[in-house]
């Protein structure tokens, strides 16, 4: 996944349409439209990546998922080893 984008890139003017009341809303608090913009569209991109990720990790983790089925985690057997370590101590 791309951690950013370059925040020093070129702008470039675009016509969006917007609900008006929203707009207005933004605008009375001093919002800044170009820069809430750009937070939803970096936070969709984001979500975009993510989601592109997962589908292409998903049949590694199925087959993990299988793995621990199988055979349990690593954790599982270590403390079974320890358990039998502290009785043969005591």
């Amino acid at each position: 996944m791309r951690a950013t984008h370059d925040k020093n890139a070129q702008r470039k003017p675009v016509n969006v349409t917007a609900n008006i009341e929203l707009v207005k809303r933004v605008r009375d608090e001093k919002g800044n439209l170009s820069a809430l913009l750009e937070e939803s569209m970096l936070a969709f991109l984001k979500k975009k990546e993510l989601e592109r990720w997962k589908n292409e990790s998903r049949q590694s983790f199925e087959s993990y998922d299988r793995m621990i089925e199988e055979h349990g985690v690593l954790s599982d057997h270590h403390n079974d080893i320890i358990q039998a370590i502290d009785r043969l101590l005591q």
